[in-house]
């Protein structure tokens, strides 16, 4: 005859295995973005962004660095010595900006647009 405290301990034993395993991290992480630049310009607002049309975009912004097209939206990359603008196109128009520092960490869109147009590429 088994002790009854052994199944308990099977039990215990069994469940001790069953861990979390989910790693607790993300890919942009929490930590806010550092804006340094050596020619700053004046921060461009959300709202004044959103609505330009591709001739309005290429004028502020210069050449994108990237222009990636998918379907009827597109993707515009911009750089300056402190961050990283992406700016999404449907339609024809601007709808949408973010911005990252260069690791990756997120910052004021209008702040790195301000740059961005300051540093501006020729098309």
């Amino acid at each position: 005859m088994t002790p009854a405290w052994r199944p308990l301990l099977l039990a215990i034993f069994l469940l001790a295995g069953c861990v979390e395993s989910t790693p607790h991290y993300s890919l942009l992480g929490d930590e806010a973005g550092v804006f340094r630049s050596a020619n700053p310009g004046r921060p461009i607002p959300m709202d004044r962004i959103k609505g330009m049309d591709e001739g309005q975009l290429a004028a502020t912004f210069g050449a994108p660095r990237l222009d990636r097209r998918d379907a009827a939206s597109r993707v515009l990359r911009y750089n300056s010595d402190a961050c990283t603008l992406f700016i999404y196109v449907q339609g024809g128009r601007a709808q949408f900006a973010d911005a990252y520092d260069p690791q990756m960490r997120g910052l004021a869109a209008d702040q790195c647009a301000g740059s961005v147009a300051a540093q501006k590429r020729s098309a």
